[in-house]
């Protein structure tokens, strides 16, 4: 057995939507968990998260599915999606949008089934650990991490991840996030910290990036 893994949530999302299909990173986030090496654990943050992406992708296929009922529905001025999510939407609609909506209601349906089913197959029956509820995250070691990370399930998640090092021995912190946590930007972030808080004495847990692993 290797070091221990802590999942980022987009390890586990991309898991769970894996297809023939899919693109290369996610098959990377499906192999590392069905060639499981080590203990698996999971934080509360990314409980959470998984919960809020399920219900976000329910809004957008509801979304979606109205507008290839009718073209002239506006993504736009939608209140059951954010702005971020929606080029999302508009991607999901161009794919779609020669189908029968009725169709395509029921394609998603099952296709969020067949996602929260391995969701919840993982969770109970691979996961060995589930640590760092909500409500013990340490709210000052997140916006610390905020002031170099804009977002804020991300800093949740690290600062989760930060915690539960300071107490373990050296573990992975598994993601494919290569946005706010490749390589480089992990370093700065570990550097800013031995910079600005060096009594705490932070310590990090060592950065398993799939999105940058061949």
């Amino acid at each position: 057995m290797g070091k221990d893994s802590f999942l980022d949530t987009n390890i586990i999302f991309s898991y769970s939507n894996y297809n023939e299909q899919s693109k290369e990173v996610a098959k990377k986030c499906y192999f590392y968990i069905i060639n499981k090496k080590s203990k698996f654990i999971v934080c509360g943050a990314v409980l959470d998260e998984l919960e809020r992406i399920r219900k976000k992708r329910a809004r957008i296929h509801i979304e979606v599915t109205k507008k290839i009922e009718n073209p002239e529905y506006s993504l736009e001025e939608s209140f059951l999606i954010s702005k971020r999510d929606i080029p999302f939407a508009k991607q999901l609609y161009e794919k779609f949008k020669s189908y029968n909506s009725k169709e395509i209601s029921n394609f998603f349906k099952l296709d969020r089934k067949h996602s929260e089913v391995k969701v919840d197959k993982f969770l109970h029956t691979i996961v060995d650990e589930k640590v760092i509820p909500l409500e013990q995250i340490n709210i000052n070691l997140v916006s610390k991490i905020h002031d170099i990370i804009p977002n804020h399930a991300d800093c949740k998640i690290l600062a989760s991840a930060i915690q539960l090092q300071g107490v373990r021995a050296v573990f992975l912190f598994v993601t494919a996030d290569g946005k706010d946590l490749d390589p480089n930007g992990y370093e700065y972030l570990k550097e800013q910290f031995e910079i600005d808080y060096p009594r705490e004495k932070y310590k990090f847990p060592e950065l398993h990036n799939l999105m940058f692993i061949d």
